[in-house]
């Protein structure tokens, strides 16, 4: 029974990783994830844990479903990642937020970085 081997990278982790923090963004169970995928949700434990590969077609049904375009999700797959769980609250966070207010936060943040180190005082 010889297959093809599959070598996961991180993009595959990192895909992952996305595919459960989008999936818990809407409050979604493994379970109704696999329904909206037409899939089992093994399945989509094996996905959220890069243990297997996603294929294009259901990347594709998953950013219909989730109402995310592809470029979007696979642009966000592509940025550096940090298992940093503030990082991932941060994020989590971030998609309770209203646009306007994910800009604000943006231009802080840009100012933080540009800044380099701004004292805490200024900043209250």
């Amino acid at each position: 029974m010889g297959g093809k081997v599959q070598r996961l990278t991180r993009f595959d982790e990192r895909l992952g990783r996305l595919i459960t923090i989008h999936r818990t963004r809407f409050g979604l169970s493994q379970k109704d994830l696999a329904a909206a995928l037409d899939c089992s949700f093994q399945q989509v434990q094996k996905y959220e844990a890069a243990t297997n590969r996603m294929s294009v077609s259901r990347l594709h049904a998953l950013c219909e479903f989730l109402q995310i375009p592809p470029g979007q999700f696979l642009e966000e797959a592509d940025a550096p990642y940090t298992h940093d769980p503030r990082v991932t609250k941060i994020i989590m966070n971030l998609y309770k937020l209203s646009p306007e207010r994910v800009a604000v936060i943006a231009s802080l943040t840009d100012a933080l970085v540009a800044a380099k180190k701004i004292p805490m005082d200024e900043l209250m």
